[in-house]
């Protein structure tokens, strides 16, 4: 009878520990996607720090980044974005950022983020809409390195 007990307690710990163990942990901060604001910073923050998971809060899940290169556009979809940021781990990157808005509507916001390196500027105009549940995600990034 005390073994059965054990037993039982010690499935029910696992099972609690599982539980919060199988949390979702792609949301860094639930509230980053209520202002268009709080989603720039974020995207900045994101970059800045290669954190994976915040970038994949405030994207859309059918966002695009199109980088021009040598004359042609090259598109990543989120996934790969953010796949890219889980391989290079957390890191601090070498540069200052600064943004300003460009345009701004009811639901749509234009910006440019600029994230300045030792020997370059990236540009990056970045639109950020709100959908239908008021929430504030990333649909399209054009970056420019110069």
């Amino acid at each position: 009878m005390v073994m059965k007990r054990k037993i039982l307690l010690c499935m029910a710990i696992l099972s609690i520990s599982f539980t919060f163990a199988s949390a979702d942990t792609d949301k860094p901060v639930a509230s980053v996607n209520l202002k268009s604001s709080s989603v720039i910073e974020a995207y900045i923050d994101a970059n800045v720090h290669c954190n994976a998971a915040l970038l994949n809060q405030v994207m859309d899940n059918e966002a695009v980044l199109k980088i021009t290169r040598q004359g042609k556009i090259v598109e990543q979809n989120k996934r790969d974005l953010v796949d890219f940021y889980k391989r290079r781990g957390d890191i601090t990157l070498n540069c200052t950022s600064n943004f300003e808005i460009l345009s701004t509507s009811d639901c749509v916001v234009m910006v440019r983020v600029d994230f300045k390196y030792p020997l370059f500027t990236q540009e990056n105009y970045v639109t950020v809409v709100k959908d239908q549940n008021g929430i504030w995600k990333i649909s399209q990034i054009h970056r420019f390195n110069g």
